[in-house]
């Protein structure tokens, strides 16, 4: 069984639950859950090592893959593959929950070094974009 999940807050006051890291899982995935607020969005960009799967638990996201849109709520899942450009946004009426799975693993450090310890805390924007960089991040236009 994994230790307590750690939690960070992201930029965009995004809660952030670290369940599963790659030493948990041999390296094969991180397992995160996350509570992005209504409003909340993340604009285009790629994971260059990384495939993500993102599974809605609670509210009403809009994500767009390779220049699709598609609108998933409870129960649904989407799936990106490595070096796709996607973005996000919560598009619902309030916070919203989302189980994210990165594949392989890794993603889960650019979460702990780029997030604050509590909603308190102001995140460092630059430094959350050079770990982001660092973490196979690139964003696009």
């Amino acid at each position: 069984m994994a230790a307590e999940p750690e939690v960070v807050w992201m930029p965009g006051g995004v809660r952030t639950e670290i369940r599963l890291t790659g030493a948990d899982t041999g390296g094969a995935f991180c397992l995160l859950l996350d509570e992005p607020p209504a409003g909340w969005s993340l604009p285009a960009h790629v994971h260059t090592e990384a495939a993500e799967t993102i599974h809605v638990l609670e509210g009403e996201f809009e994500t767009v893959v390779a220049g699709t849109a598609e609108r998933t709520g409870p129960g649904q899942t989407i799936h990106i593959p490595a070096g796709v450009v996607h973005s996000g946004a919560n598009v619902g009426a309030g916070q919203g929950r989302r189980l994210l799975i990165f594949s392989p693993a890794g993603m889960e450090e650019f979460f702990g070094e780029a997030g604050a310890p509590s909603p308190e805390a102001e995140v460092d924007l630059a430094a959350a974009l050079q770990s982001a960089l660092c973490h196979g991040w690139r964003f696009v236009d």
